[in-house]
């Protein structure tokens, strides 16, 4: 069937397109430039250059090189719209986006039009700007109108970020008919990167890789009332951290661009880094190599489970997911399939975490018919079909619903569906399951009962699995999985 047709990920497009803090491709190649001193376009386009890199990178990654130039402002200043997605309050597109930058990078040099909290940007929106929101937002987050903040619904990068352009623009946001493109990034990224510099101190605080992301909260939440500074101010301490990351990253820049570029790679296929650009051609070349935070268009069967945390404060950093996915083929050749989401709450009601309430929705091949839901509301009540949500989106068929988990609860939520006729009539079974967007590595398990003996798998199942109908695995969700079955 062919459904995927993925290029082999080069090792160096984290380098171009990764994250330098914000876009580690301006803390890498602006720390390198400003060290050589190659701040013009005519020494970017020497042959020794270019024949340096090319060397280095390989022939065949070579057009890399030849972008350049206009992604980090050479031919024309580039100007970014960045959201940070603070995946402890995960969303459909990567995370609540707490507060955002606005950057301009020319010639290679980065500079910072504006970094804040959204809310203080949602503040300046137009009374007569009324873009009514989701029905699940607009119960639970008690919203009549779709802020900024809130534009990531979508698990498809791109539309989200076309959203928060728009948003942004409506918003009077700084430089909003500027905007060349939209990067993500999570609260990961700045995890990992301490992991390498080392611990920061900003106004006293000691930020390292393991307290980053809940000290920095708890400062942004609560303890800028200590310090007499006005809520409007409060995120202002993010500015300072960033650049103190950036000035250590410069200290061992040249020396340690492997160990950068190694974490930038993961952290891009991790989709903890997303990129949007409005040049198509760029924009195509990082759906080519699969860090535009697409949803993917498949022939073949296709998962996507989404959670969405409505008014839930940081639960998700102390929730454990394992997403379970059956399928059962009948006597009419057709198959039926469960996905079942676990989730085990290990957190309590403090400043941080507290009940998880979550808009689950489950993307399945479009087509798909929902058979029954299964799963217990905070009342012991059973959720029952007419508690779905169906719909078409992004060519995939979807099922959603609302569901709550208590600390110390573990609770699982299951749909289960009829697939389309056109899966698995073939020799050969495919599946794709992809994560959500800036999600945590959650456990994946595979139950694919064929009613047929199976000649072939990819990825093997353990050996004394072998000599049956039934492909059985289990993984992470740490990057999206592929999975081929000769029938």
């Amino acid at each position: 069937m062919g459904i995927f047709r993925r290029k082999k990920k080069s090792r160096v497009f984290p380098i171009l397109f990764g994250s330098c803090l914000i876009i580690v491709v301006l803390l890498i190649f602006g720390a390198w430039y400003t060290s050589k001193k190659l701040s013009n376009m005519s020494i970017l386009n020497t042959d020794f250059v270019r024949n340096t890199v090319v060397k280095e990178i390989g022939q065949d990654k070579a057009f890399l090189f030849d972008l350049m130039p206009a992604f980090l402002g050479f031919s024309k200043p580039q100007t970014y719209l960045v959201l940070l997605l603070n995946n402890t309050e995960l969303r459909p597109g990567g995370g609540f986006i707490g507060t955002y930058a606005t950057i301009e990078v020319d010639g290679g040099k980065m500079d910072i039009l504006a970094l804040d909290g959204t809310e203080n940007l949602d503040r300046n929106a137009p009374e007569n700007w009324k873009v009514e929101p989701p029905a699940p937002m607009r119960e639970y987050l008690d919203v009549d109108r779709w802020f900024f903040r809130d534009s990531n619904w979508s698990p498809d990068f791109r539309v989200d970020a076309e959203r928060a352009m728009s948003f942004y623009a409506a918003e009077e946001g700084i430089a909003a008919g500027e905007i060349d493109g939209v990067i993500g990034i999570t609260p990961t990224v700045l995890e990992e990167l301490l992991e390498i510099v080392g611990p920061v101190t900003v106004e006293g605080v000691e930020f390292t890789s393991e307290n980053v992301v809940e000290t920095l909260e708890y400062q942004v939440e609560y303890a800028y009332k200590d310090k007499d500074i006005h809520k409007y101010d409060r995120k202002k301490i993010i500015q300072p951290l960033l650049l103190q990351v950036l000035e250590k990253m410069k200290e061992d820049i040249l020396s340690e661009y492997r160990t950068y570029l190694n974490v930038a790679e993961a952290l891009a296929n991790q989709k903890h880094i997303l990129f949007y650009h409005t040049d198509e051609s760029v924009q195509q070349i990082l759906e080519e190599e699969d860090w535009a935070g697409r949803v993917a268009s498949t022939d073949g069967d296709y998962l996507l489970w989404v959670d969405a945390n409505l008014a839930a404060l940081k639960t998700d950093e102390a929730l454990q997911r394992k997403l379970t996915y059956e399928i059962v083929r009948s006597g009419d050749d057709r198959y039926t399939a469960r996905t079942t989401m676990e989730y085990t709450h290990t957190g309590n009601f403090d400043w941080r975490t507290s009940r998880y309430i979550t808009y689950a929705r489950v993307y399945a091949p479009e087509g798909s018919t929902l058979i029954d839901v299964e799963g217990v509301l905070k009342s012991g009540a059973s959720i029952t079909t007419d508690m779905v949500d169906i719909g078409t989106e992004l060519g995939k068929q979807l099922f959603g619903t609302m569901f709550s988990i208590e600390p110390g609860q573990v609770k699982t939520l299951s749909f289960t569906y009829l697939l389309p006729e056109k899966i698995g009539q073939e020799d050969e079974y495919e599946l794709l399951v992809q994560k959500q967007l800036g999600s945590i590595e959650h456990t994946l398990t595979l139950d694919l009962d064929f009613a047929t003996l199976l000649q072939s798998a990819e990825p093997p199942e353990e050996e004394e699995e072998w000599y049956d109908g039934v492909y059985r695995y289990t993984t992470d969700l740490k990057v999206d999985r592929e999975f081929r079955v000769k029938l």
